[in-house]
C-alpha cells in the first residue's frame, strides 16, 4: 500500500534531502518517507515477513523510493522501530546462553522474588528461567557489598567453566557476579578469559547491562540481553547490508525502549534496550503531533493487529521508568511507561469452556490473518467483527489492494461464537467489540485511574492500523470528550521513530545520605557517568552537541524502593537539598502523604545524554478528491444506522460532519458515533467531540 500525502515532488523538492522511518509490527512493516522542507510525503505498508523482517523493510523502503523518483543517494537518515528482541522472548526463539556467576548464586533467576502475581492462585508457574540450570556455572571469588575483594576469582574453576560452556555448544554468554555494579573489576577479568578461550561467542556482562543493585533483576536483565545478542546482531547486519547494497548511505538507527536512537552497534551489544522499540517511537511521534497542535495531555492509544500499546503523558513530558516485566521476567533499564495489553485487530474471539466469550490474547497475526483477509484464516478475529458491523467494507481496500470478504467472516463469527452463545452473526460481532472494549478500558484506566489520575482531562491519541476504528466507543465509555487522530495514524510509529533523538540512559547504585554529607560521593557518580557518557557520544559519532540530564533516586530511610527526582544543574548542596524538597512533593502526589520529618537517602544516579535531532518539518496537506459523502448502514451503539462515508483525503482544513460517520483512508478507518462531531483542524487532525 502506498498513500501520497502531498501535493507532486517539484524539480527543486526533488534535490532535497529524504528521511525514512520504518516500524515493523506482527501484521505489517510501515515505512514513511519524509521531505526535510515539506513533512510527510508518503507512506507504505507491506506484510511484515516473520523469517526475515529486513526483506519486508527493504522490499517497502525501495518501492517507495521508486514510486516518488527519490534517488537513493538523496536519503538523509534512516530511522527504525524494532520488534526483533521482544518476539524472540515471547516466542522462545533467543538464542541459547550460559550464564557464569559467583559461586552459591546458580538458581538466582530460579528463585526470582517471593512474589506471587495472583496471591490466591495456586496454579501459578514462574517462567522458565532464559538460561537453563545446566548452563548456569558457579566460579569461585567474592566481593562484598561495598565492592571489596573477599577473595579473587578462581582461575581453575574459571577454566573448567568456560569448558563446559564450549562442549555445551553455547551461542552467548551472560556473567552476573554478584556485587559487581559495586566494582566490576571481577566481571572484566572473566570476560577477558571468556573472550581468549571462546572468541566467537558475544560475552554480556551485568556491570555494563545493568551496573546497579538488586541481584536477581540484574541477573535477570542480563541474562535475556546475552540471549538476545546473536539474533539481533544477524538481523541488524542484514538489515545494514541490504540498506548499504541498495546505496542507501546514511547508518540505520533503532530505535530503544527509551524513545531514542542508537546506532546499529549499540543496539547489536545492548538488545534488551530494544524491547519495547515499536511502542516508544509511537508516542514519540503523538506526543510532536499533538504538541504541534497546542496538545499537551493526551493518552496515546496505540491498536495494531496482534497488541494495544497506552501511555499517559503530561504537559508533553514523556514518562520514563527503569522496570517492567517482559514474560513474567524483570527488565531493568530505562523505557517508556507504556501499558500493553494482548488486545488487537488480529485477536482470536473464542467461547471458553465455560461459556464465555474471550477475545485474545492469541492473534491470527499477519498470516494466515483474519477471515475477511482471504489468506487461510479459519478463526475469527476483532477485525472480523468489525466487517460484519459495516465499519470495515468492501468498497474499501485495505492496506491499499486487500478487499475484505464479509460474508466470510460471518460465517466464522456464526460458527465459532455465535453458535455456542446462542447468537447470529451480527449478535456475536457486536459481543466481541464488547469485550474488546473492556480490556481496552483496563488499560487506559491502570496508566490513569489506578495511578490517581482522571482521564476525562486528557486528549484520546489513537494510531496504529486498529485505534482510529474503536477510539471513539473507547473515549465514550471513558468520559473522555476529545479525540485526536494524527493525518496518518497507521504510520505514526514509523513517522515516530523520524522524530526522535539519539539518547543514552545510564544509572549506577549510589547510596549516600541525601545531605551535604553524601555529596561527594553523588558527585563522584555523577562523574562516572559523565565518563561513560562521552565514551557512547564517540561511539555515537554524535559530536559536542549533547545535552545532559541529571537525575537521583530517593527514598525514606527504612524503605526498600525509591522514586526518581529531577537534579538541577550540576550535583550540588543546593540542588540535592532541592531534589528533596521536590522528593516530599512527588511522594505525597503518589502515596497521598509524605514524611518530611524523616531523613531522605540516595540509592541511585541516573543520567541521560540526548543528542537533539534536527526537526524543522511541518506536515502540509492538500486535499484530493471530492468531499461528498458515501451513505452506508454502519451498527453503532446497538443498532443499525445510516452513516456518512468519508475519504479522508478529501477533506480540507474546517470541514466538519455529525455523527455516525465512517472516515476512512488506506491506513486506517475511523468511526464518529451518534452525538460526536468530527472535523479537520489547520493541521490535518481529525478531531472527534462530544456534542456540546
Amino acid at each position: 500500500m502506498s498513500l501520497t500525502v502531498n501535493v507532486k515532488n517539484t524539480a527543486e523538492e526533488k534535490r532535497m534531502a529524504w528521511r525514512i522511518g520504518v516500524d515493523t509490527g506482527g501484521t505489517f512493516t510501515d515505512v514513511a518517507l519524509v521531505d526535510e522542507r515539506r513533512g510527510l510525503v508518503a507512506l507504505r505498508k507491506v506484510p511484515s515477513s516473520k523469517e526475515d523482517p529486513s526483506r519486508a523493510i527493504l522490499t517497502g523502503v525501495l518501492g517507495l523510493l521508486a514510486d516518488h523518483g527519490v534517488p537513493r543517494e538523496q536519503v538523509s537518515r534512516f530511522n527504525h522501530g524494532t520488534t526483533v528482541a521482544v518476539n524472540a522472548v515471547l516466542e522462545g526463539t533467543a538464542a541459547r546462553a550460559g550464564l557464569l556467576t559467583t559461586s552459591g548464586f546458580r538458581d538466582v533467576l530460579e528463585l526470582a522474588r517471593q512474589r506471587r502475581p495472583h496471591l490466591y492462585d495456586m496454579s501459578v508457574r514462574k517462567p522458565r528461567p532464559v538460561v537453563p540450570r545446566e548452563l548456569r556455572l558457579e566460579v569461585g571469588g567474592r566481593l562484598d557489598a561495598a565492592g571489596t575483594e573477599v577473595s579473587p576469582v578462581d582461575g581453575a574453576e574459571l577454566d573448567e567453566a568456560i569448558a563446559a560452556l564450549r562442549d555445551a555448544d553455547v551461542d552467548a554468554v551472560a556473567v552476573c557476579l554478584l556485587h559487581s555494579y559495586a566494582d566490576p573489576t571481577h566481571e572484566e577479568q572473566v570476560r577477558e578469559r571468556l573472550r581468549k578461550a571462546l572468541p566467537d561467542v558475544p560475552v554480556s556482562v551485568s556491570s555494563e547491562v545493568h551496573p546497579e543493585y538488586r541481584e536477581y533483576e540484574r541477573f535477570s536483565t542480563t541474562a535475556v540481553n546475552a540471549s538476545l545478542v546473536p539474533v539481533m546482531r544477524r538481523y541488524l547486519g542484514r538489515l545494514s547490508d541490504g540498506v548499504a547494497q541498495a546505496g542507501i548511505t546514511p547508518p540505520v538507527r533503532v530505535v530503544q525502549s527509551n524513545g531514542g536512537l542508537a546506532s546499529t552497534a549499540t543496539a547489536g551489544d545492548l538488545p534488551v534496550s530494544t524491547l519495547f522499540s515499536g511502542p516508544s517511537a509511537g508516542v514519540l511521534g503523538a506526543v510532536r503531533l499533538a504538541a504541534e497542535a497546542g496538545v499537551r495531555d493526551i493518552i496515546t492509544f496505540d491498536m495494531g493487529g496482534t497488541s494495544t500499546d497506552v501511555c499517559l503523558v503530561r504537559d508533553g513530558r514523556i514518562p520514563v521508568v527503569h522496570e517492567r516485566e517482559m514474560d513474567g521476567r524483570p527488565i531493568m533499564g530505562a523505557m517508556v511507561d507504556v501499558v500493553s495489553v494482548g488486545s488487537g485487530g488480529g485477536s482470536i474471539a473464542w467461547v471458553d469452556d465455560g461459556g464465555l466469550l474471550k477475545v485474545g490474547p492469541r492473534s491470527a497475526g499477519a498470516v494466515p490473518g483474519p477471515v475477511a483477509y482471504g489468506r487461510g484464516g479459519t478463526r475469527p478475529t476483532v477485525s472480523d467483527a468489525d466487517c460484519v458491523l459495516g465499519l470495515l467494507h468492501p468498497d474499501a481496500p485495505l492496506a491499499g489492494t486487500l478487499r475484505v470478504d464479509t460474508p466470510a467472516a460471518a460465517r466464522a463469527l456464526e460458527s465459532e461464537v455465535g453458535n455456542r452463545l446462542g447468537l447470529d452473526a451480527v449478535a456475536a460481532a457486536d459481543g466481541v467489540l464488547r469485550v474488546l472494549r473492556a480490556d481496552l478500558v483496563g488499560a487506559v484506566r491502570a496508566v490513569s485511574v489506578a495511578r490517581g489520575t482522571d482521564p476525562r482531562d486528557f486528549t484520546l491519541v489513537p494510531y496504529g492500523g486498529a485505534g482510529p476504528l474503536h477510539a471513539s466507543a473507547l473515549a465514550r465509555e471513558l468520559g473522555i470528550r476529545r479525540v485526536l487522530v494524527p493525518p496518518a495514524p497507521g504510520i505514526l510509529c514509523a513517522y515516530g521513530a523520524l522524530s526522535a533523538d539519539v539518547r543514552g540512559d545510564f544509572g549506577a547504585t549510589c547510596v549516600a545520605d541525601a545531605t551535604e554529607d553524601g555529596l561527594t560521593e553523588v558527585v563522584a557518580a555523577f562523574r562516572r557517568l559523565e565518563e561513560r557518557a562521552a565514551q557512547w557520544s564517540r561511539t555515537e559519532s554524535v559530536g559536542d552537541a549533547v545535552v545532559l540530564e541529571r537525575r537521583v533516586e530517593l527514598h525514606y530511610a527504612n524503605q526498600s524502593h525509591a522514586l526518581p527526582v529531577p537534579l538541577a544543574g550540576e550535583p550540588s548542596a543546593r540542588a540535592l537539598q532541592r531534589a528533596v524538597a521536590d522528593f516530599h512533593h512527588i511522594y505525597e502526589q503518589r502515596y497521598g502523604y509524605a514524611l518530611p520529618g524523616e531523613p531522605v537517602r540516595v540509592v541511585a544516579v541516573r543520567l541521560t545524554a540526548t543528542a537533539p535531532a534536527e526537526r524543522s518539518w511541518s506536515s502540509e496537506r492538500v486535499p484530493e478528491g471530492d468531499p461528498a459523502p458515501a451513505v452506508r448502514q454502519v451498527f453503532v451503539d446497538g443498532a443499525w444506522r445510516q452513516a456518512e462515508v468519508y475519504r479522508r483525503e478529501a477533506l480540507p482544513a474546517g470541514w466538519s460532519c455529525q455523527g455516525p460517520a465512517v472516515v476512512g483512508q488506506l491506513d486506517a478507518t475511523t468511526v464518529v458515533l451518534p452525538g460526536q462531531r468530527a472535523r479537520i483542524d489547520e493541521f490535518s487532525n481529525l478531531i472527534i467531540e462530544e456534542a456540546r
